[in-house]
This record gives structure tokens, C-alpha cells and sequence, in this order.
């Protein structure tokens, strides 16, 4: 290998840029075995796993493949120690730019999609449910249970008893409670 000005620093010479004789381009397994071997020896002694070893050593010899099928190298363990190096830098980037893995002990506090999907469904349900009560039933318990109104409020807003406003109440949530109810039979008998 030569110095060069390029981004690197360093360029691999083709066999006729450094004067001398072109290799084969058929190298044998043997060669391929050699290379593959000096690529994990190289990873292993940087303090990286076997995995990663044996990860950078596939990927170096599937460049350097396409490499001396361009044109001939001078060195095919130079330029797989430098394909081996970039490799290693690329993959520290990638990890580093994801940040550290997520450990269990800090679980997601977010629903799961299918719990999402099936809550979708369940107020769909009850919406439904509740477009098919009567207005005044439905006016009635919306006061008391979504605004949050007294009886004796209701009932002296809409010209009601208290009697009648506990009813409406109490049939009310009966009706939905049973509509929610045959929802969720139906869901079980479809499964």
C-alpha cells in the first residue's frame, strides 16, 4: 500500500500500478480459507466477539471478491485488512448511532397494538350503544356521568324529578352494560 492524500489515507495499488505481475483472478479455497482466517484473527485480537468476527470476515471477503473482479490487487490480505478495518468502523457507527439497547427492567409503558385494537373496538361498542338510547336517557346519563352533575342539578335543569333522573340513570347504565356485554359474547363466539 502507498500513502495517498485521499480521505482514508491509504489506497490499494493494482498489481500493475505497483510493477509487478498480476495475480489470477481464480484464487483457490484454499487462498479464500487463508484470507478468511487472517480477517477473524485480525477482528478477535481488536477485542471483538466471534460473531462479530466471523459477521466483518463475511462481509470483507464478499468486497474483496468484488474487488479483484474489477482489476487485480497488489496485496489480498492488505486490502482485506483494510476492507476488515472499515467494517469494524462502520459497524461501531451504526451501534453508536442507535444509542444503547433498551433494557427489560424499564418495560414500555405504552399499550400493546392489539390491546389499542381491541379498546377501538370496545368504544366503538359503547358509542353505538349509546347513540341508541333514548335522547332523554342518554342526556340524562351523560349529565350525571360524564359531566359529573348532582341529581338534584339534573333534575331541576331538565324539569325532572329525582326519581325520575335515578331511573333514567340506572336503566341507562343497564342498557349499556348489557349492549357491552353481548359485544363481548359475540367476540368470543367469532373466535
Amino acid at each position: 500500500m502507498r500513502q495517498d492524500n485521499s480521505a482514508k489515507g491509504f489506497r490499494v495499488e493494482t498489481a500493475a500500478e505497483a510493477g509487478g505481475e498480476p495475480r489470477h483472478a481464480d484464487l483457490s479455497d484454499a487462498d479464500w480459507r487463508a484470507v478468511r482466517h487472517a480477517v477473524l484473527v485480525y477482528v478477535r485480537r481488536r477485542g471483538h466477539s466471534r460473531d462479530v468476527a466471523e459477521d466483518v470476515a463475511q462481509e470483507s471477503l464478499t468486497k474483496l471478491l468484488h474487488y479483484t473482479r474489477q482489476g487485480q490487487t497488489a496485496s489480498l490480505f492488505a486490502l482485506a485488512f483494510r476492507i476488515a478495518a472499515n467494517c469494524l468502523v462502520d459497524r461501531f457507527r451504526g451501534e453508536s448511532r442507535y444509542g444503547d439497547a433498551v433494557l427489560d427492567t424499564y418495560p414500555c409503558g405504552e399499550p400493546l397494538p392489539d390491546r389499542i385494537a381491541s379498546d377501538r373496538q370496545r368504544l366503538a361498542r359503547l358509542t353505538a350503544a349509546l347513540e341508541r338510547l333514548p335522547p332523554l336517557r342518554r342526556a340524562v346519563l351523560l349529565r350525571r356521568r360524564i359531566d359529573n352533575q348532582s341529581i338534584p342539578r339534573i333534575a331541576a335543569e331538565m324539569n325532572l324529578s329525582t326519581a325520575a333522573v335515578e331511573k333514567h340513570v340506572v336503566r341507562g347504565l343497564s342498557d349499556l352494560r348489557e349492549a357491552m356485554e353481548d359485544g363481548e359474547e359475540l367476540k368470543g363466539s367469532l373466535s
